[in-house]
């Protein structure tokens, strides 16, 4: 019951007045920001353009040096009398009115505009603007909610397997943090607002990552990104909880796993403990599990209905002499794992093959399995 409430009132709120996107605010502040200057610069115009036209009058069209005498009038700075004629009465008379009327120009020209841009960092903005920008060409990108440590780790393994994501983080402070590891696309907002997701690509990523550090701010997120994307095969959603029960209720509420982070780390050390005869190969499948090996890997691959696979056996596709792939396993549809494959094993719908070998080798063999699985049917 209380989960369908949750969900009812944050669709409710979707289906309010829409929210603008982050680039519309981030657009209409720098706009505004630019306002501000429109006065102050008008104001400097106006006295760079009156004292121009006064000395080229004085001195029968010298431009550039009425420019110049100008800008040294009015900005205090006062080389002397550089332009022919202002030496004159008529000239000096102009120079002195000049420089009472230029210099509170100047001075308040200049005041202003340093206060908008310390009040609203108008470059800070742009760049803001430029980056939202950036991530809206982003496809099958991942979303990273929540910056620390163990985001941070998550950031590196993703650069190194050149799988591009956008850091959302609320905090203002972590953004030192952000910019030290080099973060290319972040977003300071707070993460369970639709805008701020809208904003990060979440219609065209491929999934999330939750790491709030609180359960009841892990959930909001993920119940607005689930309502957003409701198949869990298109977008998938991994959260961290602080228990199992509330592991359960996240994976109840949207997310496809939640992992609860001391249980996880005593769960990997018992690995060891319990293993210590077969230390290498306990640490290898730890790695390729873990993402920490980069030379082997591990995939799944489904049977799909009507797949040319289907009804064959193993040794009749011979995968590690077509694709250099080899099948350690086979998952059946109802969650068993047949570990003890040979080459007679058939192959049935509905089947995921476990498959091992070198990361490009089992890319490769995806593609040929999931496009044109006849070509590796012998």
């Amino acid at each position: 019951m209380a989960k369908r409430k949750l969900k009812y009132r944050i669709k409710r709120r979707l289906k309010k007045k829409r929210e603008p996107k982050l680039i519309e605010i981030y657009e209409r502040r720098f706009i505004e920001a630019l306002r501000e200057i429109r006065i102050p610069l008008l104001m400097l115009h106006t006295a760079l353009t009156v004292g121009t036209l006064g000395y080229m009058i004085l001195s029968g069209g010298d431009f550039i040096n009425s420019f110049y005498m100008t800008v040294i009038t009015i900005g205090t700075i006062g080389y002397g009398e550089v332009v022919a004629g202002s030496e004159t009465l008529y000239g000096r008379i102009f120079t002195s009115f000049l420089s009472l009327m230029g210099i509170g120009i100047f001075t308040t020209s200049v005041t202003v505009i340093v206060r908008i841009f310390f009040k609203e960092d108008i470059i800070k903005l742009y760049k803001a603007i430029k980056m939202l920008r950036e991530i809206e060409n982003l496809e099958g990108h991942y979303i990273i909610c929540g910056y620390d440590k163990t985001s941070a780790w998550l950031a590196q393994s993703l650069k190194k397997r050149k799988i591009p994501f956008v850091v959302v983080e609320a905090r203002q402070s972590a953004l030192k943090y952000i910019q030290e590891h080099r973060i290319k696309y972040f977003i300071l907002e707070e993460p369970h607002r639709r805008s701020t997701l809208l904003s990060a690509g979440i219609k065209k990523a491929r999934g999330m990552v939750v790491n709030l550090g609180d359960d009841a701010t892990n959930i909001a997120v993920i119940v607005t990104a689930r309502l957003m994307r409701p198949s869990k095969e298109d977008f998938y959603i991994f959260s961290f909880a602080s228990t199992d029960g509330t592991a359960e209720k996240m994976e109840e509420l949207g997310a496809n796993k939640a992992l609860v982070p001391n249980k996880l780390l005593a769960t990997r050390l018992a690995a060891y403990i319990l293993h210590t005869s077969s230390a290498f190969i306990s640490d290898l499948f730890d790695r390729i599990a873990f993402g920490e090996e980069s030379d082997i890997d591990i995939l799944e691959i489904k049977v799909t209905p009507g797949s040319p696979l289907v009804g064959k056996r193993l040794r009749d596709i011979d995968l590690r002499k077509t694709l250099k792939v080899t099948v350690i396993a086979i998952r059946k549809e109802d969650g068993t794992l047949n570990v003890t494959v040979t080459g007679e094993t058939p192959i049935e719908e509905g089947d995921t093959l476990i498959v091992f070998g070198e990361p490009k080798n089992l890319t490769r063999a995806q593609r040929i399995l999931l496009e044109n699985p006849d070509k590796v049917v012998v």
